[in-house]
């Protein structure tokens, strides 16, 4: 049943040492990490004890058994990363049964809809570094369509020893997508970043001290008096104890601004004042931005989606997929881990009918037809 859906995988191995296929290991690894092993020996021992099903279900040969711990692990590190969820990509099309380039990461033309919100974000994978060994853990750069709710596109920040601001310059590159919003923090508020994004989408773009002058500007701006370029709206949140009151203001009366054409696409200045209560104290915070929008209700539902995705995808990673508890040293390994996670990840919010992910993933875990539904539509 899934014998070839690997194949264009290369496989730098000597075949006359082959005894286990790319396509065998992978589905193995894959099925292992869907029913929540965070570990190759943890996905060694879900292989032996559900031989049976993936004979019987899943489809899987395995004329020499079931491939050993450290064939798992050789064949994870030798996998090139960007081809192995290239792969991803297209057997996912193909299972789906939706169009080329419609649903995928790298290389492909995304049908994101026009409008939408879609927010990089970094996260480190903290199991996979050692800090006494001087281990650097792995540092994954997310494109999340808040649409979607899923995971269209990540890449690796630490191989090459750098930080977010060139990476995501790739990352936009790659994605090719067109009309959406593109949120990120300050790290990201860098004009030839700004000239990537700004090239076929819109922006919102936290405003810090790595940016001292024209923090204390904009900072300045919003405190003088508001003329009829100034838009504001409000939202209230309740919950978890507390009620939280969120203006956001929008101000396009930018001329004054020395530096303005440098920054492409810059239409506006922004600022979101949070003033909470909780347990009878008032705490009040101040956000600014830089943003090509001018409607301050597209501004304000930008600025919310962006921290959402904390709880949407992070939280969901660590927590029900055991992100950081994997412990895997090897680079390549703990990426294409890492790629198989946000894939069963998507495919959980894409294919469940179930209320909740936490309830998907819980069924991936107990139900075997459940998780072969899920990941192989059988």
């Amino acid at each position: 049943m899934v014998e070839g859906i690997f194949e264009q995988v290369a496989d730098s191995r000597q075949d006359w040492k082959v005894k286990h296929t790319v396509s065998e290991i992978l589905t193995v690894v894959m099925c292992g990490v869907s029913a929540g092993e965070r570990s190759i020996y943890g996905i060694r021992e879900f292989a032996r004890l559900k031989e049976g099903w993936l004979h019987e279900v899943i489809g899987l040969e395995l004329p020499n058994g079931l491939p050993s711990y450290d064939t798992v692990r050789r064949v994870l590190g030798i996998l090139d990363p960007k081809q192995f969820q290239s792969v991803f990509i297209r057997w996912i099309e193909h299972e789906l049964d939706i169009p080329k380039g419609s649903y995928g990461w790298i290389e492909h033309e995304l049908d994101i809809p026009k409008g939408s919100y879609v927010s990089l974000d970094g996260k480190t994978l903290r199991g996979s570094g050692i800090k006494s060994a001087e281990i650097e853990p792995l540092h994954l750069l997310h494109a999340y369509s808040h649409e979607l709710g899923v995971v269209i596109g990540q890449m690796e920040c630490s191989r090459e020893k750098t930080n977010e601001i060139p990476i995501s310059k790739k990352l936009v590159a790659s994605l090719k997508i067109k009309g959406t919003v593109i949120t990120g923090d300050a790290m990201l508020c860098q004009k030839d970043v700004v000239k990537k994004i700004a090239k076929d989408n819109e922006y919102i773009l936290a405003l810090k001290g790595n940016h001292p002058v024209m923090d204390e500007e904009v900072r300045e701006f919003f405190r003088t008096p508001a003329t009829r370029s100034r838009t504001t709206c409000t939202t209230f949140d309740i919950g978890h104890g507390r009620t939280e009151r969120r203006i956001y203001t929008l101000d396009t009366d930018i001329g004054w601004f020395a530096d303005r054409k440098a920054w492409k696409k810059l239409c506006a200045f922004g600022m979101c004042e949070s003033i909470v209560w909780s347990k009878g104290k008032e705490r009040t915070e101040k956000r600014y931005f830089i943003t090509s929008l001018t409607d301050v209700e597209r501004f304000g539902a930008g600025v919310r989606s962006h921290w959402a995705i904390e709880n949407n995808l992070h939280w969901c990673l660590d927590v029900l997929f055991y992100d950081d508890e994997c412990a895997v040293l090897d680079r390549n390994a703990a990426e294409n881990l890492a790629i198989i996670r946000r894939i069963v990840y998507n495919r959980i919010k894409m294919l469940s009918r179930l209320e909740t992910l936490s309830m998907g993933k819980r069924a991936c875990i107990y139900d075997d037809d459940f998780r072969a539904k899920i990941l192989f539509s059988c």
